[in-house]
């Protein structure tokens, strides 16, 4: 038994696990769900403010598509991927409101690419990958389960407050002016992380700061070929107390490899203007020359930088141990581990000898 929040083992014991399928098949062909039906103490006080809430909803996931399709009628679609809901937490049960909440929920999606019963598991290690190996601010985030067993990825939004009043997000799309009207049908990944490390400068104040954050968090999604890490999936929030904005903690991480296994590590080029490094044109994907230069660009400390990239390949057996105590099935756990492989083997990999 574990925390759905975070893996770490239960100090109580004895709680039911989710629900499996027939023939003791679990749901969804996931591996069976053995969490605790509640939330360790750091995770009670960072996602509900210290109130003991159940991991399992006081709803199905029938009743979610009929709230769903109530509240989109227009833009429901059956090929449609990662549909979400705001929820609110009432009287310690999570409950689904129309707008305004302080949680989205994001259920198993519907679509064609491959093993989507376990993206929300996916997303949710991805996450904690992130907070508990690289100590990268992350939105707070769980897996929580629908009242007949079916696992759903639950993720607190850090730009409601708890008076509901919203603090001003903006992400790097909107920072940029780029929509599709204005940049075409590619808006969201005809860009490059060089582009918004350009943006970051122009608009945060304490912007180094937040340029190496940003750094590390784009080695992050490379190292666990996270290729939807596009415009929208960076953002700026700005501090009720300075009016400054910041680099905003990090949300929709994933491997999206395990969902669609042509995907590239990164959604956007490293570098604007068409640069390639040498390394790039002698080997077509991405190393630690490039990574380098990155970070060069980003006006980075070199002995800063290099040590983040030395964590990113000293921390690959952290990595495994979570991907090992996570709830995915053994198969997936095996691609995860190898598509990490594959680029901890990159990111170690100097063309100019310079590592």
């Amino acid at each position: 038994m574990a925390c759905p929040g975070c893996f770490r083992a239960a100090k109580k014991r004895g709680q039911a696990p989710l629900p499996e399928g027939p023939a003791g098949a679990s749901h969804n062909g996931a591996s069976p769900l053995f969490l605790d039906d509640t939330f360790c103490g750091r995770c009670r006080k960072h996602l509900f403010d210290g109130k003991k809430v159940p991991r399992v909803l006081p709803f199905s996931r029938p009743a979610y598509n009929a709230a769903k399709l109530a509240v989109t009628p227009g833009r429901m679609s059956i090929s449609g991927i990662q549909t979400k809901i705001s929820l609110v937490l009432k009287d310690s049960q999570l409950e689904m409101v129309d707008s305004g909440g302080r949680y989205i929920l994001k259920p198993i999606p519907l679509g064609t690419f491959q093993r989507l019963n376990v993206l929300p598991i996916n997303e949710h290690l991805t996450m904690q990958i992130a907070r508990q190996v690289f100590d990268i601010e992350v939105a707070e985030n769980a897996l929580v389960a629908f009242t007949e067993g079916e696992p759903a990825y639950l993720v607190r939004r850090f730009d409601v407050q708890a008076d509901g009043t919203k603090r001003l997000q903006e992400d790097f799309a909107q920072v940029g002016k780029r929509s599709e009207e204005t940049h075409g049908k590619t808006y969201k990944y005809d860009f490059s992380y060089e582009g918004i490390g350009d943006l970051i400068r122009q608009h945060v104040a304490a912007c180094a700061v937040d340029l190496e954050r940003y750094f590390t968090l784009v080695v992050f999604n490379y190292l666990v070929n996270n290729g939807d890490a596009h415009v929208k999936n960076f953002s700026l929030i700005r501090s009720e107390d300075t009016e400054e904005y910041r680099f905003a903690p990090a949300y929709d991480l994933l491997n999206t490899r395990l969902h669609l296994p042509t995907e590239t590590r990164t959604a956007l080029d490293l570098f604007k203007d068409d640069f390639t490094t040498e390394s790039y044109k002698a080997n077509a994907f991405y190393a630690y020359d490039d990574f380098a230069v990155f970070a060069q660009k980003l006006d980075l400390v070199e002995r800063r930088y290099k040590r983040i990239l030395q964590s990113f390949v000293d921390s690959k057996d952290a990595v495994f141990s979570l991907i090992d105590r996570s709830i995915l099935p053994d198969d997936c756990k095996q691609l995860y581990k190898e598509h990490v492989q594959d680029s901890v083997k990159a990111l170690s990999y100097s063309y100019a000898g310079s590592r």
